[in-house]
């Protein structure tokens, strides 16, 4: 059971904030580096080594201009140092967008590889114009399927990418009433899902990305929050083709470190009213509107708010899978 504390401005509840926030804090850090602190650094060296051998392997497969982008080629740079031991300084990981032609059209594959990878498992997103967007969910839904069938520590980038060249075509955008009827039958298996999904990145400071994450969490018709700051905490809830497109879309822009936690998922049907599945009756950006306290620098929040919040939301048991600590109820 997760007890909340009920901050007040007196001298005590002040002196609980400050051991929330603390506490808070400290499980934040330790959750952040948990994953690449489990490898030491000669493992996570052969990590960075493996994924840079892969990354070679792609650019000898596809090297004409405008098929194997990355952003930031610097990145390349510090991670073959970092592999090679010249440096102990822990690079970025490595961003890129692999343009694949395919018959009837083209994919374009982004890849998000943890430093930990292939000991972690990558972030892969496929988009193309002639995808329509059930046609897209299914196939990063099937794509994902795929990925599921290989053991941690194996190298997938290069077999996903010829999983494309051999599936990716059949999803491309037809007209053919056999397809559409299929397509349908799948859309109503996954329209049968009501789904919460709890997000948590390093930070969210960024004013472009707040706004689009406002955005689509409206085009998609999700409900929930967004906590900027650091660390950034996200909730979206809604149908499970939704919350799955959203996060697709969401996870490939360029992050310090995001995560999905946790995901919840509730069995509905046709007839069921969405709104006595939601905790939350629109989607927004928490702020002092919302008694959450800001600090001076507008980078951190008062973390004995944002357990309060929670749990007038009923969500108050997901602040420990966040912060790894709870507290207790002052009912002063």
């Amino acid at each position: 059971m997760i007890h909340v504390y009920d901050i007040s401005e007196d001298k005590e509840g002040k002196r609980l904030s400050a051991m929330l926030n603390s506490e808070a804090a400290l499980g934040w850090e330790r959750r952040l580096s948990e994953s690449s602190s489990a490898l030491d650094p000669d493992e996570l060296q052969s990590m960075v080594a493996l994924q840079l051998s892969e990354f070679d392997m792609l650019q000898s497969m596809f090297p004409g201009t405008g098929e194997l982008v990355v952003d930031d080629p610097s990145i390349l740079l510090d991670l073959r140092e970092f592999a090679e031991k010249a440096t102990e300084t822990r690079p970025q990981h490595l961003d890129f967008v692999l343009n694949l032609d395919v018959e009837n059209g083209q994919l374009h594959v982004s890849v998000n590889l943890p430093l930990e990878y292939p000991k972690s498992e990558p972030d892969i997103f496929v988009r193309s114009q002639k995808l329509s967007r059930s046609q897209q969910y299914f196939l990063n839904q099937d794509l994902m399927k795929y990925l599921k069938t290989f053991e941690v520590g194996d190298l997938c980038i290069g077999p996903a990418i010829t999983w494309l060249q051999e599936n990716g075509a059949k999803y491309l955008e037809e007209d053919s009433e056999k397809n559409n009827s299929s397509e349908n039958k799948r859309l109503e298996t996954v329209e049968a899902k009501f789904e919460r999904l709890w997000i948590y990145s390093h930070h969210i400071y960024s004013k472009t990305k707040r706004k689009d994450i406002l955005e689509l969490a409206k085009e998609f018709d999700l409900t929930g929050f967004c906590l900027p700051g650091k660390p950034g905490i996200i909730c979206v809830e809604g149908l499970a083709r939704n919350t799955e497109d959203w996060w697709n879309r969401v996870r490939t822009w360029n992050w310090q470190k995001i995560l999905c936690k946790q995901r919840e998922v509730e069995e509905i049907d046709s007839q069921t009213n969405l709104s006595t599945h939601r905790r939350f009756t629109g989607f927004e950006e928490l702020s002092s509107e919302n008694n959450i306290r800001i600090k001076s620098n507008g980078h951190h929040v008062d973390m004995g708010d944002v357990f309060r919040y929670l749990d007038q939301h009923q969500c108050g048991y997901v602040f420990k899978e966040y912060f790894g600590v709870s507290g207790k109820v002052d009912n002063r």
